[in-house]
C-alpha cells in the first residue's frame, strides 16, 4: 500500500491529539484528586457516586429534621420541668394551709401565692418555641389556653420525618398535659399516630381529626363544672375515671382554682382533699416528661445511625472516585514524555522532503 505524505501527517496529528487528550485527563485528575470528573470517565462508577450523594443529601435533611425536633422537645421538657416545680410548691402550700396552725389570715396569704402559681402555670402552658405554641397541637399559631384555663388548641401531633417512611411526633397536646385528656391506663399517653402515605389516607385522616374535634367540643358543652368540695371529690377519683366526664387524668387548672377557693374560704377539709390530686397532677406532668425523654433518646439513636451512614457513604464514594496520587503522577510523567517524543518525531519526519533522498 502506498503511504503518502498526507497519510503521515494525519497519523502524526492523531497521535499528538491522543497524547494531549490523555495528558489533559491526567492533569485534571491531579488538579481535582478525582478519577471521575465526568460521567464518560466511568459511567458505572459515576452512577454509583451520584446515587450515594443523593442518599447523603436525604440523610443530611433527616438529620436537620432531628436537630429541630430535638430542640423543640428539649424546650417542651424544660417547660414541663418548670410546671412540675410550681406544682410541688403548690403542694407545699396546700400542706401549710391544711395545718391547724394556719387559719384565717395565713390561709388567705397562702391563697395569694397559689393564685400566682396558677397564673404561672397558664403562662407556661402558652410557652412558644420560636413563633409556635408548643402545646397547641396543630394550631401552633393559636394561643392554646385562655387565662381561665380553657383549651383552644387541638390534639394534633406534629410529625417529623427522621428516616425513610419513619415519622416521630415532636409535640404533646396541652389537653393531655394540663387537662388530662386522652390518657390511657394509669395515665400513660395513648394513641398510636400513623402518618398518611397517600392522598386517600390523608383525606381520611383530616375527616377523622375533624370528627374528633367536633366530638371534643360537644363534650365540653355538656361537661358539668363544679368547684369547692364537689370538684375536689371528682379529682380524687382519678384512678377510676371522673364520674362526670369519664376522664382518667386531672385538670391542673381546675385543681389550682379549687385549692385557691378552699384557702380563701378557710375550708380545711377541701384543702386536705386537694393534696392527692396535686400528687396526681405532678405524676401527670412526669408521665409527659417521660414520654418526651423517650422520644429524645430515640432521636439521638437515629441521629447517630444517620451520621454513621453518611460517613460510610462518603468512604464508599472516596473508594470509587478518588484518584491514586502516586499512580496519577507516574502516568502524568509518562504521558508528558510520550507527547514530547511524538512532537520531536513529528518535527523530524515532517521536515523531510523528496530532495533529502536524492543524491
Amino acid at each position: 500500500m502506498r503511504v503518502s505524505d498526507k497519510m503521515n501527517q494525519n497519523q502524526f496529528l492523531n497521535n499528538i491529539q491522543k497524547n494531549r487528550s490523555e495528558l489533559n485527563g491526567l492533569q485534571n485528575q491531579a488538579a481535582t484528586m478525582k478519577s471521575i470528573n465526568k460521567p464518560s470517565d466511568d459511567p458505572l462508577g459515576a452512577a454509583k457516586v451520584l446515587q450515594t450523594r443523593t442518599e447523603n443529601k436525604n440523610l443530611e435533611q433527616f438529620d436537620r429534621n432531628i436537630l429541630f425536633a430535638t430542640s423543640f422537645l428539649e424546650n417542651t421538657e424544660s417547660t414541663l420541668a418548670q410546671v412540675s416545680e410550681t406544682l410541688v410548691r403548690a403542694k407545699e402550700l396546700a400542706l401549710q394551709g391544711a395545718s391547724d396552725t394556719n387559719g384565717g389570715i395565713p390561709r388567705a396569704m397562702i391563697a395569694e401565692e397559689v393564685s400566682q402559681i396558677a397564673r404561672t402555670i397558664v403562662e407556661l402552658s402558652n410557652r412558644r418555641f420560636g413563633d409556635r405554641f408548643i402545646f397547641a397541637g396543630h394550631k401552633t399559631d393559636v394561643q392554646p389556653f385562655t387565662p381561665d384555663g380553657e383549651f383552644r388548641g387541638d390534639s394534633g401531633q406534629i410529625q417529623t420525618q427522621t428516616h425513610k417512611a419513619q415519622f416521630i411526633p415532636i409535640n404533646i397536646s396541652g389537653a393531655q398535659v394540663f387537662l388530662g385528656e386522652e390518657l390511657g391506663y394509669q395515665g400513660a399517653l395513648k394513641r398510636q399516630w400513623e402518618v398518611p402515605t397517600d392522598v386517600e389516607a390523608l383525606q381520611n385522616y383530616k375527616i377523622s381529626e375533624a370528627e374528633k374535634e367536633l366530638e371534643r367540643e360537644m363534650e365540653l358543652e355538656d361537661e358539668l363544672y363544679t368547684r369547692g368540695p364537689a370538684s375536689i371529690d371528682r379529682a380524687q377519683r382519678v384512678s377510676d375515671g371522673d364520674p362526670i366526664t369519664g376522664k382518667i387524668g386531672v385538670n391542673i387548672f381546675g385543681i389550682m382554682t379549687t385549692l385557691e377557693a378552699a384557702l380563701r374560704t378557710n375550708d380545711k377539709f377541701s384543702i386536705q382533699s386537694a393534696l392527692e390530686p396535686l400528687d396526681q397532677a405532678v405524676n401527670q406532668i412526669s408521665l409527659a416528661r417521660a414520654e418526651i425523654g423517650g422520644r429524645l433518646n430515640q432521636m439521638s439513636s437515629i441521629s447517630e445511625g444517620l451520621q454513621k451512614n453518611i460517613v460510610e457513604n462518603k468512604a464508599q464514594n472516596s473508594l470509587i472516585e478518588d484518584a491514586d496520587l502516586f499512580k496519577v503522577m507516574t502516568d502524568l510523567n509518562k504521558a508528558d514524555t510520550a507527547l514530547k517524543s511524538t512532537l520531536e518525531t513529528s518535527k523530524r519526519a515532517m521536515t523531510q522532503s523528496l530532495l533529502d533522498f536524492l543524491g
